[in-house]
């Protein structure tokens, strides 16, 4: 698993009110946005794809805390008679990989933001 960064350029005619005051928007001024907004964005994706909106595409070398609640991740259990040579924070974004590195160590695995600030170390061990 690794995490990659997605850019789209979006743009849409909206009607507003005359009072609208694009240089000091209100809550309620978001939520028209929002409101008129997205379901065109929606509708634009759906019809033409994402061909001419996307922007860029690129692997994000951070993979950065908490990029959801939902990624999982994978660490050698550290006991007193295995050698791990981690810190507590590091981890691995492939369960397969921990496994080569630590052969016979119980690898556990972790959810979310189970581990404060974590750091994947995949690549130091590719």
């Amino acid at each position: 698993m690794k995490a990659i960064l997605v850019e789209f350029s979006l743009m849409t005619r909206i009607i507003v009110p005359d009072e609208f005051d694009i240089d000091n928007m209100s809550d309620a001024d978001y939520a028209t946005l929002r409101e008129k907004a997205v379901p065109r964005f929606h509708e634009k994706l759906d019809t033409d794809g994402i061909g001419d909106l996307l922007g860029e595409v690129r692997e994000d070398e951070e993979m950065p805390y908490r990029t959801g609640l939902d990624d999982v991740y994978y660490q050698p259990e550290f006991t007193p008679y295995v050698q791990v040579h981690l810190t507590s924070s590091e981890v691995f974004a492939s369960k397969e990989l921990a496994e080569k590195v630590f052969p016979g160590v119980k690898i556990l695995e972790f959810h979310g933001d189970d581990i404060e600030n974590k750091t994947f170390v995949d690549k130091e061990f590719f």
